[in-house]
């Protein structure tokens, strides 16, 4: 009956819980399947290009915490993602991935996509993104949103400063994340020493 209620679960997920064979609530040894490496998620210096804890949780909780953690917050972050693992894997030659894991299950998932080095087109990747998920909950020129009551992902493409190079932290990407572990992450984070109160995502 267990087994029953699991698969129903599962299958009872929507389509922008999951991308190239990682899902959230799945588990870790799905992306280190892809030859992903994990790390624990309190490292000050997380594998991939956003560098640390703190901007690995921002960039994938961000649009969707109660409200923004500010860099004086950093060591109250990783102590919050301290209870798990942030990985870093190829999901294919042209996309890479951040994963945020709690008790070894993918809590959050942050994509990007280049070729030679360069970030691929907006239109490339929101045409990848539809042909994932379909046509998203609410669309904007720079935000697309894909929601469900526990799971939302999003299409973003970050607005730098004028003539701001392409980058990591400025290219189009997909940010995939599971509301009930976001909201959990960010009574932690408060706990950790973040002032004011908790929220909801």
């Amino acid at each position: 009956m267990i087994a029953g209620l699991v698969l129903l679960l599962q299958v009872a997920q929507p389509r922008w819980a999951a991308l190239a064979d990682i899902r959230l609530g799945g588990p870790v040894d799905d992306v280190l399947a892809k030859g992903g490496e994990c790390r624990p998620g309190d490292a000050s210096d997380a594998a991939g290009p956003a560098g640390n804890a703190f901007m690995f949780a921002q960039m994938s909780f961000g649009y969707a915490l109660p409200h923004y953690h500010q860099p004086r917050d950093s060591a109250a972050i990783r102590r919050a993602l301290g209870v798990g693992t942030i990985c870093w894997a190829p999901l294919d030659s042209t996309t890479q991935a951040m994963i945020a894991a709690v008790n070894r299950k993918v809590v959050a998932m942050v994509v990007y996509f280049f070729q030679d080095s360069l970030p691929l087109p907006a239109d490339t990747v929101r045409r990848r993104a539809y042909a994932a998920w379909g046509r998203p909950t609410h669309h904007g020129p720079t935000l697309d949103t894909w929601s469900s009551a526990r799971y939302r992902s999003y299409f973003i493409i970050p607005q730098g400063p004028r003539g701001f190079p392409l980058n990591w932290y400025t290219a189009p990407r997909l940010i995939l994340l599971d509301i009930t572990a976001c909201t959990a992450f960010d009574a932690r984070a408060h706990r950790s020493g973040i002032g004011g109160e908790a929220g909801p995502c």
